[in-house]
């Protein structure tokens, strides 16, 4: 028997409404910081005269004041255990690529939600760690379930990043499989198609590395990107005219070209249908998460086009928020 979403999903409509609007970032989106500084959505004090730092930490803390919010409320749980799972990856992801690459702790923080498990505090000492071998530890300071997994791979002088990528993957797909059978089939089928996701990823990442043992890198529990389809991309002489003829009738054929933004922008986009179809589902509740990260990533790249002085039509261009 599916869990009681109803509580969960009408207060996630309700948190939905304190979310930037697509109209509110495009203005955002013409460089106008200053407005952002002084939005009523920023659930944090901020200094007089924040700078990007200031306003990245403020986005990153309403977020998590939203999700404790939700938290409170009876059905959230299962969804928000595959939210934190996919979170988690994201978060690794990142500071996994700026140890080796030695960038600055502010850049591995941004655009990153806290979890349970990665609470701020923690994403803010892990991005000072100079090496992956440093955040693994640290990792396993904290009993983080990821560490086991990333331990051995960081090990070496100069990680392979390849590896730490598919390690990640795997890990949050087994965490988002075990949570999602407390939900409901909008949930799983959820899950099936970021693990969709996670495999078109891993395809073109492959793609440029032919020297990897495919089979390791494929994750089980997707729906429309089979094992068999997967390693014939892989082999092929074209890989990418192979993922287009593989997906061509599927909606994962978006992901050919981006695969990490296109398919979010395609989870977003089922979501939101499966909403107004299903509006006593899990669908509400998902939807809401993705609007939220969907502004996380969008006010990042907002404050990253304004520092570098982009043109407001390129920054439109990337906005995620439908």
């Amino acid at each position: 028997m599916s869990p009681d979403f109803s509580a969960a999903a009408a207060r996630a409509r309700g948190l939905t409404t304190h979310l930037f609007t697509r109209g509110e970032l495009e203005a955002l989106a013409a460089h106008d910081v200053a407005q952002l500084a002084r939005s009523p959505k920023l659930l944090v004090p901020l200094p007089p005269n924040p700078d990007a730092l200031d306003l990245e930490r403020a986005v990153r803390l309403t977020a998590r004041h939203h999700l404790r919010t939700l938290t409170r409320w009876d059905g959230a749980g299962p969804v928000l255990a595959v939210f934190y799972a996919e979170q988690d990856r994201r978060s690794l992801r990142a500071m996994l690529r700026g140890a080796l690459a030695t960038a600055p702790a502010e850049e591995r923080l941004a655009g990153l939600i806290p979890t349970p498990t990665l609470p701020e505090r923690v994403l803010a000492e892990l991005a000072r760690q100079p090496t992956p071998a440093a955040v693994a530890a640290h990792l396993f300071a904290i009993g983080h379930p990821e560490a086991g997994r990333l331990g051995p791979l960081t090990a070496a002088a100069q990680p392979d990043l390849l590896a730490l990528e598919v390690a990640l993957m795997h890990g949050a797909a087994e965490r988002s499989r075990r949570e999602a059978t407390w939900g409901d089939e909008n949930l799983r089928l959820y899950v099936a198609l970021r693990i969709d996701t996670a495999n078109v990823e891993a395809a073109v990442l492959l793609a440029t590395a032919r020297d990897v043992d495919a089979e390791r890198c494929f994750v089980e529990g997707g729906h429309a990107f089979t094992h068999e389809q997967f390693l014939s991309v892989v082999n092929a002489k074209h890989a990418a005219a192979r993922l287009r003829e593989v997906l061509l009738h599927t909606p994962l054929v978006a992901l050919v070209n981006d695969p990490e933004r296109a398919g979010f922008v395609l989870a977003l986009s089922m979501q939101q249908r499966a909403a107004r179809l299903a509006p006593l589902s899990s669908a509400p509740v998902l939807l809401f998460l993705l609007r939220l990260e969907a502004q996380e990533r969008d006010l990042r790249g907002i404050l990253r086009g304004a520092a570098l002085g982009a043109p407001a039509a390129v920054v439109l261009t990337e906005l995620v928020t439908p």
